[in-house]
């Protein structure tokens, strides 16, 4: 039989199999666990549970235990919903980590924001239009080389759904060049963007097709889109 753990750390850095249900259990029974640090990186078992997708289950008990963790920040000065979003946790965490930390939207991983990160990291839509929902404005960052959330979610070949929901709070962001100098018409070429999307990017700045680079984008690497034309014109 398995050790009792007396830290919840350890269901964390043990190499035993990782069981939501004995993690809350644990912190249920002795709720002073949920503030412990880890001296190696400061991360406390939200940010360890977020970094591993956990369950609303996981994070609510975590946060019932302790609700200040949601403003702590790790060694490298990230606070556990950076974890949540760029990991794959649901909206419902993501809501709730909001919630207890509302001024949490604004955090940023360099000039990358919380949007950049769950666009270029396969979140689901509903997680997106959460977050801009919490900053609207977040469409609309860019970082040192001139990306937008749009440029990440070309670049990244997120879902059709995310690349509307961006379209439709920063719609000027199709207008606006980034990684390598490329418009996101270029990035979804490129990076071989679902059909819908690269629609919705031209259509959002029909002009970015002028471009010089559009044509080498789509010979080299746009062919792969399943909708060229018989007449071999690019298939926007």
């Amino acid at each position: 039989m398995a050790a009792k753990k007396t830290s919840l750390l350890a269901f964390f850095t043990d190499t035993s199999p990782l069981r939501s249900d004995e993690l809350i259990k644990a912190v249920k029974a002795k709720p002073a666990l949920a503030a412990e640090v880890d001296a190696a990186t400061g991360n406390t078992p939200l940010h360890y549970s977020c970094c591993n997708g956990a369950p609303l289950a996981v994070v609510k008990a975590l946060l019932a235990a302790n609700a200040e963790a949601a403003r702590v920040a790790d060694s490298a000065g990230n606070l556990a919903i950076a974890g949540a979003v760029a990991n794959g946790c649901g909206a419902d965490v993501v809501k709730l980590l909001l919630d207890s930390h509302p001024e949490s939207i604004h955090v940023r991983q360099g000039q990358h924001t919380l949007l950049h990160s769950a666009v270029s990291n396969g979140q689901t839509v509903e997680v997106v239009q959460l977050l801009l929902k919490a900053w609207p404005g977040a469409a609309a960052e860019r970082d040192e080389q001139g990306n937008a959330p749009l440029h990440f979610a070309c670049g990244c070949q997120a879902s059709p759904a995310v690349v509307k929901a961006l379209l439709q709070a920063c719609p000027e962001a199709a207008q606006w060049r980034g990684e390598m100098q490329r418009y996101p018409l270029s990035l979804c070429l490129l990076c071989e963007s679902p059909p819908e999307s690269v629609r919705a990017v031209r259509d959002a700045y029909p002009d970015a097709q002028r471009a010089t680079e559009i044509v080498a984008d789509y010979q080299n690497h746009g062919l792969g889109l399943g909708f060229k034309s018989q007449s071999g014109a690019p298939p926007y």
